[in-house]
């Protein structure tokens, strides 16, 4: 029998955000590989996202709408349904950056374990703002490690493509930063990380509460103490405080 199991899994989370949805499935449905499977998550909106994904014709699709307690249990419900060699998130009002993307992914993908590229900003009107890596202190590191992440999130999700063998669930006890965990986690357990050298997600640029960033700056100590230590920690966070304040404060950084 044929091999049935996809290149890649596209996981996308959506709540009450149907118009992002849309904007996102276009930018999947126009790929030139179509060697991908499309997992939707929908928190139960109440915005005609169930009635719009029920008529959607899309083969290689499956979806679920429902309560979920969050982001991560919405994401981790993606991967238990996932069956793709890869697995790759890419949330409503997100998009893969060009049509060839899929097919980039696919070919640099003989024998690696972690794909990962760079990511270009972009505002809700769709205007692109720059590189991530141009536009924020978290710069995309040339050549990436477990120990490259002890310097903030420098790799951005939607542009970090796993094995499905390697992913572990997110970690529900971190409420805003299991993403860096699940990173972290991931490049632990691989062998052979690659850097595509391509923009692969146009990343809309939103942003936490205040109140929320405050938590999401105590769980991410938690995360790099756990993975890295409580020195190695102190160290880094002491570079990432100097970083902040020179491109922020003196250069204005805005994202």
């Amino acid at each position: 029998m044929p091999n049935t199991t996809p290149f890649l899994s596209i996981i996308t989370v959506v709540y009450n955000n149907l118009s992002g949805l849309i904007h996102t499935f276009e930018s999947i449905k126009s790929q030139t590989c179509t060697d991908y499977e499309w997992i939707v998550i929908d928190g139960g909106s109440k915005d005609g996202t169930k009635e719009w994904l029920s008529k959607l014709d899309m083969e290689n699709m499956q979806y679920v709408s429902e309560k979920d307690q969050g982001l991560y249990d919405a994401m981790n419900k993606g991967l238990t349904r996932a069956s793709g060699a890869y697995v790759w998130f890419m949330n409503s009002g997100d998009s893969i950056f060009s049509m060839d993307t899929v097919q980039i992914l696919k070919t640099c993908s003989l024998g690696k374990d972690v794909l990962y590229g760079e990511t270009m900003l972009v505002d809700v009107s769709g205007k692109a703002l720059g590189i991530r890596s141009e536009k924020t202190t978290r710069v995309l590191p040339n050549k990436m490690t477990r120990f490259s992440m002890i310097r903030g999130m420098v790799v951005c999700h939607q542009s970090f493509i796993p094995k499905r063998s390697i992913a572990p669930l997110y970690n529900l006890k971190y409420r805003f930063s299991a993403d860096i965990d699940w990173v972290i986690s991931c490049l632990s357990k691989t062998k052979a990380i690659h850097n595509c050298e391509s923009i692969l997600s146009n990343y809309l640029v939103g942003g936490l509460s205040a109140q929320n960033q405050k938590t999401g700056w105590k769980e991410r100590w938690k995360i790099y103490v756990t993975h890295y230590g409580f020195l190695y920690t102190f160290g880094a966070h002491i570079y990432i405080g100097i970083r902040y304040i020179w491109k922020y404060v003196f250069f204005n950084r805005k994202y």
